[in-house]
């Protein structure tokens, strides 16, 4: 480690909960901070992908602000202008891409990116973390903000008996599924509500969002579609192609023929079903921490995301005084 006067905390993802775990710790304890995710770019669901010189968020789309309005990393957000919303509203997003957020609130953080954890073992007073791509670091301490099911093939690969307290409470946890297309349109969709996009009720589609109008995209007329959970969970192993064609009607009376899909993504994860109802995130072990958190631990929402990342941070901080 690259101090050895100081405890290395090591935190896998780097979602909301973790960003905010993160902050929290670096703010009240001089200790290294290490994160990591598996994927090529920052914020979990704050996702945004570039396609055919425009952009699209493809992950969280908007969030309410009503209970986070105090919280300083919140407002410094609104102060530089990394988030806003249209006026006389109170659903905020980030204009360029959801996934500034991310980029705004972790710069200065130690980050390696496409590092997929797969285990951890014990050695001494450390955790030898072992990768996917087959590097290995080393930590004292460890908080998992992943969802449920892959922190729970993390644990039972390095020790079944972390979980041993708490398997049947963390076995339950469950998310809906979303398959989500970025869509190109010849038309602007004049019949979308007035503020960020269109929710639909008994269509396979539930949501389309103006990536334009969110400032996200430069280009005009890119869009966001969403599909309900029932969709998305039985065609969720589909070919992208065959998805397609079972929304082409559905797409076809949303957007008339001028379309193009750009892109299609699959989040496995995508809102949490139910929730663990013991505390807002869970301590696996107190000697060499190893906590647990996200939204499933709340409301599965941004703020519930954030009250668990901070929720983990004071528990850490507390045990290591």
């Amino acid at each position: 480690m690259s101090n050895n006067t100081k405890r290395t905390v090591a935190i896998a993802g780097t979602g909301l909960s973790a960003i905010f775990a993160a902050i929290r710790i670096r703010s009240q304890m001089d200790v290294n901070l290490l994160m990591f995710d598996k994927a090529r770019g920052l914020g979990g669901r704050l996702a945004t992908r570039r396609a055919d010189n425009g952009k699209f968020d493809h992950g969280a789309q908007y969030f309410n602000l009503s209970e986070l309005k105090e919280i300083p990393e919140i407002k410094e957000l609104i102060d530089s202008k990394i988030i806003c919303s249209l006026e006389n509203s109170d659903k905020f997003f980030a204009p360029g891409g959801m996934t500034n957020i991310a980029k705004f609130l972790l710069e200065g953080f130690d980050i390696k990116k496409q590092h997929k954890l797969i285990d951890f073992k014990k050695n001494g007073h450390e955790y030898i973390l072992n990768f996917e791509n087959t590097e290995s670091l080393a930590c004292n301490d460890l908080i998992l903000s992943c969802p449920m099911p892959q922190t729970i093939e993390i644990l039972e690969n390095s020790d079944p008996n972390y979980l041993k307290d708490f398997m049947t409470d963390l076995s339950i946890l469950e998310y809906e599924p979303c398959i989500v297309l970025m869509i190109k349109s010849k038309n602007k969709l004049a019949h979308l509500n007035k503020e960020l996009g269109n929710l639909y009720e008994g269509r396979n589609i539930s949501w389309v969002g103006d990536n334009s109008l969110k400032q996200v995209s430069d280009v005009e007329n890119f869009y966001t579609v969403q599909c309900n959970e029932n969709f998305s969970k039985e065609n969720f192993e589909n070919e992208y192609e065959r998805t397609n064609d079972l929304l082409k009607t559905e797409l076809e009376t949303i957007f008339g023929d001028g379309y193009e899909i750009l892109s299609n993504h699959k989040w496995r994860y995508s809102v949490p079903k139910n929730f663990y109802e013991g505390d807002d995130s869970l301590i696996i072990r107190e000697e060499n921490f190893i906590g647990l958190c996200g939204d499933i631990f709340t409301n599965g929402k941004f703020s519930g995301a954030i009250k668990s990342g901070i929720s983990i941070a004071d528990k850490y901080v507390k045990n290591g005084l």
